[in-house]
């Protein structure tokens, strides 16, 4: 039952108006104390409530879109259903809170806590108090935690299933004991996290970093590892006699160059012989083929980190969810390719033309090159051709795209945040949605 105070839209906004007084040190600020209040719906979309106390408040389907929060104490608070993207929660109290479908894309969680808490309840007399005896952990259900920060955050058994944390940087965070059951976790950083004994059953890992993280006794049964970057010795204390794992090369059919001459054949007799490459699920890291020709091959989920491509071919090939962080794809013929959710992080696509391909001359019909939804991160897209393509949803952070041509490309809600763009052809360019662009100009 939430807190029975409400307070009005115009009552925030008087009150955030003194909080941020006395973040900046002026004369008449005072802090914000919404703890125990309703304030439902309200709005505080961009406004700082760094270190305000919002303890057993009741936030529910607030906008707090791009909102400072750092250090606030949200101890037992409801804020199911509110938007919480790209806010700053680093070192926020979010102990026993509730998050069910909250929004927390691109959100800063760093160092926050957000282990058990308490059950706030209120006595006869209509009192509130913490209830010791019955912990209660913060409910995170159903939540969207696309891209968002949560490096060194504390977070033991607090997550639900079904919990979409794709793109999420986790390095550091504690999560024993959490349930990331039916999760979404595909390009998840967990890089040294601590997931002992956690619940990983039947998560998706695609393009997830596990390097350096703890899994002991850790439940991945049913969790695909498919196109995810983790080592030998990062599951030797855990069980993976249930889970999907990369197909290794040993066990092809053929070798790796048999499979590039048959589809050679293939392409050059229209498949009437040879036989198209298909490395669907297939390590390939380190891979050293300069030059090959793998148009219209399929490579979704094949594990291409550190392989050297440059100058290949690879028109209408399909990269789906691939893991190839630090491929060197360096001047590459990619056009109307598809790298939907792929994790190209610190790539080397420098000249390579991702341009529409034609596929029919005369009524002058083309497919667009595709990348919704991937990680290009610190990759290298100087003199990139990205004409038309469509990047939607994809996190270009620190990425150096001096001189690409992104002439009528659909980048709809991509972050830009730290990346190069000088000199870049944006004619055209859909970029609503976007954040950190104007920076990046």
């Amino acid at each position: 039952m939430p807190p029975s105070t409400k307070v009005s839209q115009h009552d925030i906004n008087h009150a955030v108006g003194l909080h941020e007084k006395m973040a900046k040190g002026q004369t008449g600020g005072v802090r914000l104390v919404l703890s125990f209040k309703v304030a439902e719906r309200m709005n505080f979309q961009n406004r700082d409530l760094s270190e305000a106390e919002l303890v057993g408040a009741y936030l529910c389907e607030s906008n707090f879109a791009k909102s400072k929060l750092s250090r606030a104490n949200l101890f037992g608070a409801d804020l199911t259903g509110c938007d919480l993207h790209e806010a700053d929660l680093s070192k926020a109290d979010l102990r026993g809170v509730q998050l069910k479908r909250a929004n927390l894309e691109r959100a800063n969680l760093t160092a926050a806590d957000i282990r058990d808490g308490f059950i706030i309840v209120r006595d006869k007399d209509g009192n509130f108090s913490y209830h010791n005896n019955q912990p209660q952990g913060a409910v995170i259900t159903d939540a969207k935690f696309n891209n968002a920060d949560l490096s060194n955050a504390k977070m033991s058994r607090v997550f639900g299933p079904r919990t979409d944390l794709t793109g999420c940087i986790m390095r550091g965070a504690v999560l024993r004991q959490a349930d990331l059951s039916n999760s979404d976790l595909s390009g998840v950083v967990l890089t040294g996290a601590d997931l002992t004994n956690a619940n990983l059953s039947n998560c998706i890992l695609h393009g997830a970093t596990l390097a350096g993280a703890l899994l002991d006794n850790t439940n991945l049964d049913g969790a695909d590892l498919t196109a995810s970057n983790f080592g030998t010795k990062d599951l030797a204390r855990v069980d993976t006699s249930k889970s999907v794992l990369p197909v290794n090369i040993a066990s092809l059919e053929k070798s790796v160059q048999q499979i590039f001459i048959d589809h050679l054949e293939w392409l050059k007799s229209e498949g009437r012989s040879g036989a198209q490459a298909d490395f669907e699920r297939v390590n390939l890291a380190d891979l050293n083929a300069p030059g090959v020709n793998l148009s219209a091959g399929r490579l979704a989920l094949c594990i291409l980190r550190n392989a050297r491509l440059a100058g290949g071919y690879f028109q209408m090939a399909d990269f789906s969810s691939a893991f190839m962080a630090n491929c060197d794809l360096t001047g590459a013929k990619l056009q109307g390719a598809k790298f939907d959710k792929a994790t190209l992080t610190g790539a080397k696509l420098r000249d390579a033309d991702l341009s529409p391909m034609p596929v029919d001359n005369m009524n002058q019909r083309s497919w667009n090159s595709r990348l919704k939804e991937s990680n290009l991160s610190s990759a290298d897209l100087r003199g990139a051709n990205l004409a038309k393509a469509d990047l939607s949803g994809s996190i270009l952070r620190r990425a150096d795209l001096r001189g690409a041509d992104l002439s009528d490309t659909v980048l709809l809600d991509c972050d830009f945040s730290g990346a190069d763009l000088r000199e870049a052809n944006l004619n055209g360019a859909d970029t609503r949605g976007t954040s950190g662009l104007d920076k990046a100009i």
